[in-house]
């Protein structure tokens, strides 16, 4: 509709790039589509590691294939999943009659396992294998991991200085769908704040210092300013693109004027009311 100039995401399904594909996104935290070296950083698509798990771990596959075919992955309700052949322990986690843990195996990264990397501290590293391509565990490198932030790790430079541009380079934020609480995203608001612009919530429950954001705003202004609003997006947003369509704004260019983001503003008030 022209108004969304950037967005920033902290989900890690990669679904904003199905969805919108030409809409810039940036994935603040990774992504789940591609795995990385802890070793070398090169990244590895998720299908081709997909792929090798499968293989090197049979009756993990067949597993998954039954749980697929019963429906037992189409339900969270623990009662319907056991009927359906999928029985999950207190902690959580499968219960795979046959296939304990232990025996789990997984895939060496390409990258060094062709190439032995030499370590920070100069010592050249090795990964081994077994008969059927399986990481060994004495291998120093060529391990895997999803190509996301885990917790405890930090944002790579290159991430952090994308989103603070996204940031600068908009007139307006809608923080939808998150309360914020890893700083990550959380200064990227502040940062918003502090430039003076706009600021939006849509969350069902508390957002990390959200009084701080709407502390000093007018009472008589009507969302122009800013606003808070505390329900699920699935209940405001399609009624808000409905609304905004039948109000001619579906072809709007973002430097609109003030009384046309007074109007856009009132439409939320409305649709609340």
């Amino acid at each position: 509709m022209g108004f969304i100039r950037n967005v920033v995401t902290q989900n890690v399904d990669s679904f904003h790039l199905v969805a919108h594909p030409d809409l810039p996104t940036l994935e603040l935290h990774g992504f789940l589509r591609a795995l990385t070296c802890v070793t070398c950083k090169k990244e590895l698509p998720r299908d081709e590691f997909q792929e090798s798990l499968a293989r090197l771990n049979p009756a993990w596959a067949a597993f998954l294939t039954e749980a697929v075919a019963s429906g037992a992955l189409e339900t969270e309700n623990p009662d319907e999943k056991r009927a359906r052949g999928m029985k999950t322990n207190p902690d959580g986690d499968v219960d795979l009659p046959g296939a304990p843990y232990q025996t789990f195996r997984y895939p060496p990264c390409p990258h060094c396992l062709e190439n032995p990397p030499i370590s920070g501290d100069g010592v050249q590293t090795k990964v081994e294998i077994d008969q059927e391509g399986a990481w060994k565990s004495s291998s120093t490198a060529g391990i895997l991991k999803p190509s996301v932030v885990m917790f405890g790790e930090s944002i790579a430079p290159r991430v952090k200085e994308a989103a603070e541009h996204a940031i600068d380079g908009s007139g307006r934020l809608l923080i939808v769908g998150t309360s914020l609480a890893t700083y990550s995203a959380w200064r990227l608001a502040r940062r918003a704040k502090d430039r003076g612009m706009p600021i939006g919530i849509l969350n069902l429950g508390g957002v990390r210092g959200e009084d701080a954001f709407f502390q000093d705003l007018s009472g008589v202004q009507e969302g122009e300013s800013g606003v808070r609003i505390e329900m699920g997006t699935d209940k405001i947003l399609p009624g808000l693109v409905d609304e905004l369509q039948r109000n001619g704004f579906s072809d709007k260019q973002s430097d609109s004027s003030t009384e046309e983001r007074k109007s856009n503003s009132r439409i939320f008030k409305d649709m609340l009311s």
